[in-house]
């Protein structure tokens, strides 16, 4: 297995491809409502909502970059990005379904970009390459992947079908 198809089996594995060490995001987001995802377990934590908000603004910023075009300038800081709006299961629904399509997105561009294109950096100035990128990518999403399913278990809306109990 080469870099690139070792990256995509991780890029996979997080977004759908079950293998049984670890839950995958859209596992992790089944069956929930709205209403659950809305929930805050504890004061300082965020709801699941804020972390799929979060998930879709860096994710989308970096599937933005792979295009070739530069995202739109920041105009707040990170903890912003944990941002909750109203929700009703349909709105809920597209922000799933929209996390998911940048996700396959990444996974497409991956296919289609030589090992060559890998190795570079992934934007002027940035210091990393593209496989990095990706890596640490990969890490992030499956932080946040074990956040949401550690929320819908305290919050008692976890299916143990779903994967890892």
């Amino acid at each position: 297995m080469n870099t690139k198809e070792f990256i995509l089996e991780q890029l996979e594995t997080c977004r759908s491809k079950k293998n049984g060490w670890c839950v995958t995001l859209s596992n992790a987001l089944a069956g929930l409502s709205a209403e659950d995802a809305i929930k805050r377990i504890a004061g300082d934590t965020h709801s699941v909502h804020q972390i799929v908000n979060h998930l879709i603004f860096w994710n989308e910023r970096w599937l933005i970059r792979m295009g070739g075009e530069v995202p739109p300038k920041m105009e707040i800081e990170n903890p912003e990005t944990f941002s909750e709006s109203d929700l009703d299961d349909a709105k809920w629904r597209e922000s799933v379904k929209k996390l998911d399509l940048i996700l396959c997105g990444f996974e497409e561009k991956l296919r289609s970009m030589s090992e060559a294109e890998l190795s570079k950096e992934a934007f002027h100035g940035y210091g990393a390459s593209w496989y990095e990128m990706f890596l640490q990518t990969t890490i992030h999403n499956a932080y946040h992947t074990g956040q949401i399913v550690q929320l819908r278990k305290t919050a008692g809306t976890w299916d143990q079908e779903l994967g890892v109990s």
